[in-house]
């Protein structure tokens, strides 16, 4: 389906369209709506869920370039306010999860239950972070400018994002990886699960963080999953998310 948010084409999908409890879903960086579906068929029925394509990703139109996480909270609202949803539970999925934890905090009226899968909510200053905002005015894809195996020691996810990312994407990469929601993590007042895959490489150990400083949190480990479990693991995913929806 399409409609239009802030003058950008809009594409998502919806599934259980009858159901009364509603679910939104934002997928991570560099993937889609798309890639949830498959996840989506081993929930209940009795949820509608709301699969939507972030700016820049899937069939939806990029933003302005340089866009942060604020911009696409903003247009995560305008979308929900445009079809009219309230009171739903929002997951968010890495860069996804980022965008979810946002928008629980500045609109938390709106969501009954936040759902974070390895959400990378947390951006401390790494080597590759330094090294991406650093070569960023040159426009050289890392992967030009370092060794494979370096990449790979230092952070080889972010370094393979940036690289195969395009230039709409990079220019939101770089704004991304600045937007520390650390210190405002106190302030997520919704019911928050939070799920992690035990052998999460990209963002490790970020679980155990989030449950001790999101107030009303609790955590489920995947045993044996890493970074993408809807993809590597969808049964073990559906699991929890059906004892949890």
């Amino acid at each position: 389906m399409q409609t239009v948010t802030n003058g950008v084409l809009t594409n998502y999908e919806v599934v259980n369209p009858k159901a009364k409890s509603r679910v939104v879903i934002l997928h991570g960086w560099r993937q889609n709506a798309a890639l949830w579906l498959p996840l989506v068929k081993l929930l209940s029925e009795d949820n509608c869920y709301y699969l939507l394509d972030l700016p820049g990703f899937g069939g939806t139109g990029d933003l302005a370039a340089n866009s942060n996480v604020p911009e696409y909270t903003t247009f995560v609202k305008n979308f929900t306010d445009k079809l009219k949803l309230k009171n739903f539970v929002l997951l968010g999925h890495s860069f996804g999860g980022q965008v979810a934890s946002d928008f629980a905090i500045k609109y938390p009226k709106l969501v009954n239950r936040l759902v974070l899968v390895d959400a990378a909510v947390i951006r401390h200053e790494t080597p590759i972070t330094t090294l991406i905002k650093s070569l960023a005015k040159f426009f050289k894809p890392i992967s030009q400018i370092l060794p494979i195996s370096l990449i790979s020691q230092i952070h080889e996810k972010i370094a393979h994002d940036y690289s195969h990312s395009n230039d709409y994407q990079k220019s939101v990469l770089r704004q991304i990886i600045n937007y520390d929601l650390s210190p405002k993590l106190h302030l997520i007042k919704v019911s928050t699960e939070i799920i992690w895959g035990s052998k999460d490489k990209v963002i490790p150990y970020v679980g155990k963080y989030l449950v001790e400083n999101i107030p009303d949190a609790r955590l489920h480990v995947i045993y044996g999953t890493g970074h993408s479990p809807h993809l590597t693991h969808p049964q073990k995913l559906a699991d929890i998310l059906c004892k949890i929806l």
